[in-house]
Formats: C-alpha cells, sequence, structure tokens
C-alpha cells in the first residue's frame, strides 16, 4: 500500500484502525504526523459544530432555497463515511452562526478569574447534559496543542472541549471529584487577561497557576478541590521543553 494510498485512507477516516494503516504509521514518521494532524482538525471541527445556532438564525437558514438538491443527493450516496466532506459545509454553518453569539468576550471582563467563571456559568447546562467519561488518549490528543499532556492521571475526566479566552483558542476540562465535578481550563500565556491567583463568586471558588506555556485555572464549587487538584495537576501535567 503506496503512501497516496495511506494519506487517501486517513483523510477518509484520520482513525483508521486497518492493520496495514497502522503498521505503516508507526514505521513512518511523517505518514504519523500527518494522521496525527487530521485528527486534531477532525477534533477541533466537532468542537466547533458543539456551538448550538440560535433559533431565528436557523429559521433564516431554513429559508434559504438549495440549488440542484436532486444532483447533492445523488452525489451524496457515493461517499460512504466520509467526514470532511459533510463536516466542511456544517463547519461553515457553525462558524456564521458564532458570528451572531457573545463568546465570553464581555468588555468588562479584565482578568483571568472573571472570565474563568463567566465561561463556567455559560456553560454549566450544557457540560451537565453532554457529561461522559473521556479516554486519557483523547484529552491528551487535545492537549497536544498545547505542547502537554497528562502522565498516569487517575481521575475520571468527564469533559474536554476546545473554548475561548479573549479570543484564544483554550481548552475546558471537567474532573469528577467526590463532591461532583471541578472544571480545569488551559489557557495559553498571550490571552490578553490580568493574572489573578484567586477569585470567587457566590457560587464558585478559584484559583490560577502560572505553567509552562499555559496558565492553569481550576474552579469548583467545594474549597476540597481546590487543594488537592493543583497538587495533582502540577505533577501529571507534563509541558514540553
Amino acid at each position: 500500500m503506496d503512501n497516496l494510498t495511506l494519506q487517501q485512507i486517513l483523510l477518509v477516516n484520520p482513525f483508521s484502525t486497518e492493520p496495514k494503516v497502522l503498521a505503516a504509521i508507526a514505521q513512518d514518521p511523517d505518514l504519523a504526523q500527518f494522521a496525527f494532524e487530521l485528527q486534531q482538525q477532525h477534533l477541533a471541527l466537532d468542537d466547533a459544530l458543539q456551538v448550538p445556532i440560535p433559533p431565528m438564525l436557523s429559521e433564516r437558514l431554513l429559508q434559504i432555497p438549495i440549488a440542484n438538491n436532486a444532483q447533492l443527493a445523488k452525489a451524496s450516496t457515493k461517499i460512504q463515511r466520509s467526514w470532511f466532506v459533510p463536516l466542511t459545509m456544517a463547519a461553515s454553518i457553525a462558524l456564521f452562526a458564532t458570528l451572531g453569539i457573545q463568546l465570553y468576550n464581555n468588555s468588562t471582563i479584565s482578568n483571568i478569574g472573571e472570565h474563568a467563571l463567566a465561561h463556567v456559568h455559560k456553560e454549566e447546562a450544557k457540560l451537565l447534559q453532554q457529561a461522559s467519561t473521556q479516554s486519557l488518549a483523547d484529552v491528551n490528543l487535545k492537549l497536544a496543542s498545547f505542547d502537554a499532556h497528562l502522565d498516569n492521571w487517575q481521575d475520571d475526566i468527564i469533559y474536554a472541549r476546545y473554548c475561548t479566552f479573549e479570543g484564544i483558542r483554550s481548552l475546558h476540562l471537567a474532573v469528577k471529584t467526590a463532591t461532583g465535578y471541578a472544571t480545569i481550563f488551559v489557557v495559553p500565556q498571550q490571552a490578553e487577561l490580568d493574572f489573578v491567583a484567586q477569585f470567587s463568586d457566590q457560587q464558585y471558588l478559584g484559583l490560577a497557576m502560572a505553567m509552562p506555556k499555559a496558565n492553569i485555572v481550576i474552579v469548583s464549587s467545594n474549597i476540597d478541590d481546590l487543594q488537592q487538584l493543583p497538587k495533582k495537576l502540577n505533577e501529571k501535567l507534563i509541558f514540553s521543553a
């Protein structure tokens, strides 16, 4: 199986488990990097498509006539289990919808703590609805874009989505704890927000830690989480040199 064929297979399914594909990836660093980048793009698009479309926008989109609908339907039968064509269309819709949504860019928010609290409140219902155990491999795939990984992490991660802090792509994690869950944000240091070590509101407590290449922000309603998680993250969250 030549390299071009392998790349075509990966374009259709970046997570292919075909033995010949896996063997080729293990032996070819360039092909492994190609597969990794496709997986990153796939996960990023998947997260982008989680953006809800406002009801009014949905109605307007439904009113837009689609030309050559019969031809599109015929063409779609020729593509089996291919993610890149429908995702390209869906990502465009998601991006268009995002333009009409206010995503945590409140001009009154000036520091990383206020931003984290606003984000937690905004995402709370969505997180509770979509919470499910995430594999450490999938979480580390997302962390890789921040030059980081979790080493021998034992606590259940129940949410892992890309988000934004002042327009900078960050990572929103939720970790299962004895009293519920705690939120962890991985925020690249280029996010233009004042650093504050501790913060709180009427519902949540939070702290921020400056780590190599990113600030780590922990938010929870239980102070025990803020006492335990920083030590674990200092030991288990590894940033590459």
